[in-house]
């Protein structure tokens, strides 16, 4: 992390209006927001050079799962601590060692927050 820039987390959600809002939360609390519409387009930006600090990934998309982005993920880019976001309490458990925290979609905002701060803190 680069004390001279603010931390930046990728979001990937196949929702719009769930981008929208989540970006505005991350931006209130300092961040540094990118987006992404699939699995796919965040994963193109980072081989092409996009530098972030954190993964913010929902879990239930169209095309690539957030399963997948994930698997994907940790094998392209180890350094990069993903949160895992999803509305279905049943999230595999072999996903859930992978990833650097998790966050049921309703929860209050506070919770991502506090998950995203944790995986940073423990990937620094």
């Amino acid at each position: 992390m680069n004390a001279s820039r603010p931390t930046t987390i990728l979001c990937i959600d196949d929702d719009v209006e769930t981008l929208k809002s989540r970006s505005l939360l991350l931006k209130i609390h300092g961040y540094r927001v990118i987006t992404a519409l699939s699995g796919a387009d965040g994963l193109q930006m980072l081989s092409e050079g996009q530098s972030v600090d954190l993964v913010l990934l929902d879990y239930m998309m169209t095309g690539m799962t957030g399963e997948q982005v994930a698997k994907e993920l940790k094998h392209t880019h180890p350094a990069v601590p993903v949160v895992l976001v999803s509305g279905f309490p049943d999230v595999p458990q072999t996903l859930l060692t992978i990833v650097d925290g998790f966050v049921q979609k309703g929860k209050e905002p506070e919770l991502i927050i506090g998950a995203i701060a944790s995986a940073l803190a423990r990937n620094r």
